[in-house]
């Protein structure tokens, strides 16, 4: 039996895929949820099942992330965590209450119990690329070891409450670490916007409970009601980051992101999909980007692999929506 690894975040787009990964490679999960009854769909799921992992997956209820003993008894006796939960940015969310205030406590509240753990070696965070860019962007280079300063409040729209959110966090994460020089490590990885085949859909419109709605609107006739940064990577290079961040010697800033431009889906819809371009399945819509020049070409040397392209991503996304739509074969 491999060492346990405890993952917040299961039931979301990359955390499932990252659970997938981790049973995959012979890992113990112990999975946090928000309530156990949540568990059933994961135990259940067809993917889940297919691996005939049941015995090394279990589950921790963690009601609320940002109650700072939220994660104190799900941490016990763990070799490893890999935190994903924190809310994405939402029109639906109070941009302070809803996304800023949780995206900081969640991470200060993993900190907090991950102090109190001997078991533990490595933490490994979820933060953004929002974490190191400024809002808005003012076209200078960004790495992994990009810094900002914490950006006060409040918030009233969701994406400058996002990214304050995760400076904050980053920086509240490097100030715990320097203040109590930890036994374990802590890793922080910086997605760009997450694109690709949501292992979670059992329909099409599954695959819109997530970032894959963006990409989506652009070729389902959706007009977005204003710009979104660049920066985007393929959902199965973010698990694998994660899973491969576990190992003795990984980078402890990994960044993972490649340039892209939205509205190009369209182009590569129509070249990759033309029936169900001319059947009227997929139309024309817009996302307008902001270019940023955020460079992650350092964890594609580290990890000896590279990044999916763009291309790649919507080929994928497109692909599965019309599997699900029961429309594949052309």
């Amino acid at each position: 039996m491999g060492p346990t690894l405890l993952l917040t975040g299961a039931n979301g787009f990359v955390g499932f895929k990252v659970l997938l990964s981790a049973l995959e490679k012979g890992y113990n999960v112990r999975a946090a949820v928000r309530s156990l009854s949540k568990s059933e769909s994961l135990v259940q799921h067809p993917k889940i099942q297919v691996l005939k992992a049941s015995d090394r997956l279990s589950f921790v209820e963690v009601p609320d992330i940002t109650n700072q003993q939220a994660y104190e008894e799900a941490v016990k006796g763990v070799a490893y965590v890999i935190h994903l939960a924190s809310p994405l940015p939402s029109p639906f969310l109070d941009p302070q209450t809803g996304i800023y205030e949780p995206n900081v406590k969640s991470v200060t509240s993993m900190l907090q119990a991950a102090s109190q753990e001997p078991s533990l070696k490595k933490l490994i965070i979820a933060s953004s690329v929002f974490a190191n860019m400024p809002f808005p962007p003012n076209g200078d280079k960004i790495t992994p070891e990009s810094r900002l300063a914490d950006v006060p409040g409040p918030f009233d729209s969701m994406i400058p409450a996002y990214s304050a959110g995760k400076i904050g966090a980053l920086n509240a994460t490097e100030r715990f670490v320097k203040e109590n020089n930890p036994s374990f490590e802590v890793v922080n990885v910086f997605p760009g916007f997450v694109f690709g085949p949501d292992d979670r859909a059992l329909e099409a419109d599954d695959l819109m409970a997530s970032t894959n709605r963006i990409m989506l609107g652009v070729v389902t006739g959706q007009e977005a009601p204003g710009p979104m940064p660049a920066g985007a990577c393929h959902v199965y290079d973010v698990a694998k980051l994660f899973v491969q961040a576990l190992n003795d010697g990984a980078p402890k800033n990994i960044g993972a992101t490649v340039s892209h431009v939205f509205n190009e889906a369209w182009d590569i819809v129509k070249e990759n999909f033309p029936h169900a371009v001319r059947s009227g399945i997929f139309t024309q819509g817009s996302q307008e980007t902001i270019p940023i020049d955020w460079d992650a070409h350092q964890t594609e040397v580290d990890f000896g692999f590279k990044f999916k392209t763009w291309s790649d991503m919507v080929v994928d996304v497109a692909r599965q929506y019309l599997e699900l739509l029961g429309k594949a074969k052309e």
